[in-house]
């Protein structure tokens, strides 16, 4: 098997994964590819292969989980997706088949994204079907449905990584390696189509409504809406400055001072009113 997809969750989300199943085999009934779900402690009986992991200290380490997952994993190329992912329409197999070509073919090309990731690219013709990065953009590194080389996302991730800090920071551990990553071009449909307005259907622990109305009577869920609630009925808070502190802290400890090309990031951002 050269592709294996693997489903990224954890304990406190098990509820999604009921939705996600229901919409992969609903729009992607002819999958060829084996799943894995990478999780914490619990069980599933989903068509796919559960793979459990609890860090020594008794705290989920997203980046030592999903490591301990890829070594499971005998295929050379990894479909990453996470459980929110809640597909939408059909996935476009002969993309797929396309993006996973140009792996074979580019000895140094790691990933290739399967939605408009809207990162800067380098020139492109209308023709081509996906398109180079450009090597220093923000956000290179991306928790966005892509086919990656399995030993690339290995060494681009480490123990103590956290979702947010991966992309953000772990981005950094990509720039002037030389490697090449691949969006789908701007222009085409998404290949994994599914709502990522939010980025999925839960944000920031509540129900994305534009998302699970689609799904709540289209399969036969059983899921209490109310106990996670909302996110569209709660107003938006920003992130406390302890929070912020936190993940700065994460940033230097994942790549030194290269975390302060974030830092002043931002402050452009800020300048810029963004």
């Amino acid at each position: 098997v050269a592709l294996t997809i693997v489903v990224n969750t954890c304990d406190a989300y098990s509820d999604v994964l009921d939705i996600f199943f229901h919409a992969l085999h609903d729009h992607w009934p002819d999958c060829p590819y084996p799943v894995v779900i990478n999780t914490e402690s619990n069980l599933y009986s989903y068509s796919a292969r559960v793979h459990n992991h609890v860090s020594s200290t008794g705290n989920d380490d997203w980046g030592e989980r999903l490591r301990f997952t890829l070594s499971t994993v005998d295929s050379e190329f990894a479909l990453m997706l996470y459980d929110d992912f809640i597909l939408e329409a059909s996935v476009d197999q002969k993309a797929i088949d396309a993006a996973l070509q140009i792996l074979r073919e580019q000895s140094d090309a790691v990933v290739t994204y399967l939605i408009n990731t809207s990162l800067p690219l380098a020139e492109y013709s209308q023709s081509a079907q996906f398109v180079p990065i450009k090597s220093k953009a923000q956000y290179r590194l991306n928790s966005a449905p892509a086919i990656w080389r399995k030993q690339a996302l290995l060494d681009y991730t480490a123990a103590g990584d956290t979702p947010w800090a991966w992309e953000v920071f772990g981005t950094y551990r990509t720039w002037g390696d030389g490697k090449v990553f691949y969006s789908p071009n701007p222009d085409r449909a998404p290949i994994y189509p599914y709502n990522y307005s939010k980025g999925g259907a839960i944000y920031r622990g509540k129900w994305v409504r534009e998302v699970v109305d689609v799904v709540a009577s289209k399969y036969p869920l059983k899921i209490e809406w109310t106990k996670r609630g909302f996110s569209s009925d709660v107003v938006f808070e920003k992130r406390s400055l302890g929070w912020k502190a936190k993940f700065m802290k994460t940033g230097f400890n994942m790549v030194g001072l290269k975390a302060l090309h974030f830092v002043v990031s931002y402050i452009k951002d800020k300048i810029n009113g963004q």
